[in-house]
């Protein structure tokens, strides 16, 4: 079989492309076109490596995750090194299962139109059917993930509701472990909320900011997410409670939607529930 080089960067660009925004779904991060284009590039070149001999099986490993690494890099900015951990493994997991897929297929069905040496993998098949194959699989992909979370938060949405000078509102909100912020001045916990959904709760100091109005006596804490960093407006509630317990947080608002049909978001060691 005769492999074309720009028909194989053409072709596992597109691939890589669907890889990245797969484990951008499943890790719930948010990236642009362009990143994920850029990332999709490099992985398109870094297929190339089918062209040299053939390489020994750690090498082609040492190749990969280097390789993953560097696109993971391109999609999704600087992070934490946990954070980029964490992204980089799990892209490095699909890919190889991927891999593995197709290895797999070369060896017991030996296709005589597919090419797979040094961990690539090159298919003389026509170009459409390979777009819809891949379109398909992440189709596939973006449905496990809605009936996941749709199935986790039918179990963990929880009934928040938040009483503030006479006024009192009812919140879904859903437990988080990766909100971890705290008020720097009481070290208590941060329950976050969704500015439109809070109604008469918001103070009107905190509701002039959020709406980009000058406002003083407000208290602002920093919050980093992965894509951004901003100041939260935080305010203390007259009570909150988790399902009937009271829980003793205070309230921080965000003008960013959290999910569906989801008003807030909070530490479960914020209430034993």
């Amino acid at each position: 079989m005769v492999v074309y080089a720009d028909v194989l960067v053409i072709l596992n660009m597109y691939i890589n492309y669907f890889l990245i925004r797969s484990t951008a779904l499943f890790l719930k991060r948010n990236i642009t076109a362009k990143r994920a284009v850029l990332a999709a590039l490099i992985g398109g070149l870094g297929a190339l490596v089918i062209l040299l001999p053939e390489l020994p099986f750690l090498i082609v490993v040492a190749e990969k995750i280097a390789l993953g690494a560097i696109m993971v890099f391109a999609a999704f900015g600087r992070q934490k090194p946990s954070d980029f951990a964490v992204c980089t493994l799990f892209f490095l997991v699909v890919s190889f299962a991927f891999a593995g897929i197709m290895m797999a297929l070369w060896m017991f069905a030996a296709p005589y139109n597919m090419v797979f040496s040094n961990g690539v993998c090159s298919f003389d098949i026509p170009l459409a059917a390979i777009a819809a194959f891949t379109a398909a699989a992440y189709c596939l992909a973006r449905l496990i993930r809605l009936l996941s979370d749709r199935r986790i938060r039918c179990v963990e949405i929880r009934t928040v509701k938040i009483v503030k000078d006479g006024s009192e509102i009812t919140l879904r909100g859903l437990p988080d472990t990766g909100n971890s912020l705290r008020d720097i001045f009481s070290g208590k916990p941060v329950i976050i909320c969704v500015a439109d959904k809070l109604g008469t709760v918001v103070p009107q100091c905190v509701h002039d900011y959020i709406n980009g109005h000058a406002a003083e006596g407000i208290r602002l804490i920093p919050c980093k997410t992965v894509t951004s960093e901003s100041l939260l407006p935080i305010f203390r509630a007259d009570s909150v409670t988790i399902d009937g317990k009271a829980a003793d947080a205070v309230i921080g608002v965000s003008k960013n939607p959290l999910g569906d049909d989801i008003d807030c978001i909070f530490d479960p060691k914020t209430i034993s529930i």
